[in-house]
């Protein structure tokens, strides 16, 4: 290294602008043969053209750990850019999760696209038929993200509420080791919420029988509707 002809070793060099006939301004900007160091090389590297350092990939392996959530960093010690003037830094990975889609390959068609996570819990809708919700006697099988069959059924006469949300224990996401809690689970819970589809329209027949079926019911079981809503009762005035 010998100190730069150009700039004397400053590292700068000044400049003299004519802005007018007698008007001058003096600029200083960085030295361009030295690049502000004030020094150069005296016989250039032919790889790194004096620099000292060169530029290239690197490949390193991740290890994404299950249950790892988003927004999880990993740290590579002392793998960020070298050079001669300064001790190399870490490198770090921030993981972000895809979007849900289908596999193409048979074992990858589970059915996470249409599962959502929150933390170590996993969420998932399922639609049911009038049928199925009033009357019960039904099974479903999710496939879930690893593959396995989680079942979903009710027995006859079980009814299943509009919006009403289960949860499944054990049937959500791994705990990551780095988010373990006081609980000590090592997975989460899945929680399905139920969608009621009711039909569009009734066949006059059917209808008749429901209304049937149901006023048997009501006058059976005495509910009012008027009442049992909570609803204040109508003033006379009004």
């Amino acid at each position: 290294m010998e100190t730069c002809g150009t700039c004397a070793g400053r590292g700068a060099v000044v400049q003299k602008i004519m802005l007018a006939p007698g008007i001058f301004q003096q600029a200083q900007s960085v030295c361009g043969a030295c690049g502000g160091a004030g020094k150069v090389v005296r016989h250039p590297c032919n790889t790194c053209k004096g620099t000292r350092v060169v530029r290239q990939k690197e490949t390193h392996t991740l290890s994404v750990e299950r249950g790892m959530p988003k927004g999880a960093r990993i740290q590579y010690e002392n793998e960020a850019d070298e050079s001669p003037d300064y001790e190399a830094g870490d490198l770090f990975v921030h993981l972000v999760e895809q979007e849900a889609r289908l596999g193409r390959a048979d074992e990858e068609k589970t059915d996470g696209t249409f599962f959502r996570r929150k933390g170590k819990d996993l969420f998932w809708r399922e639609v049911l038929s009038l049928r199925e919700a009033w009357m019960g006697d039904w099974t479903r099988n999710v496939t879930h993200l690893d593959g396995h069959t989680v079942r979903l059924s009710r027995k006859p006469g079980e009814v299943v509420q509009p919006n009403m949300v289960e949860m499944i224990k054990g049937e959500g996401m791994p705990v990551w080791q780095g988010q373990q809690d006081e609980s000590g689970d090592e997975f989460g819970s899945l929680h399905v919420e139920y969608v009621v589809v009711l039909p569009d329209q009734m066949e006059k027949g059917m209808e008749m029988e429901f209304r049937d079926v149901w006023d048997k019911w009501r006058r059976k079981t005495g509910i009012e509707l008027g009442k049992d809503s909570g609803r204040p009762r109508r003033h006379e005035e009004l």
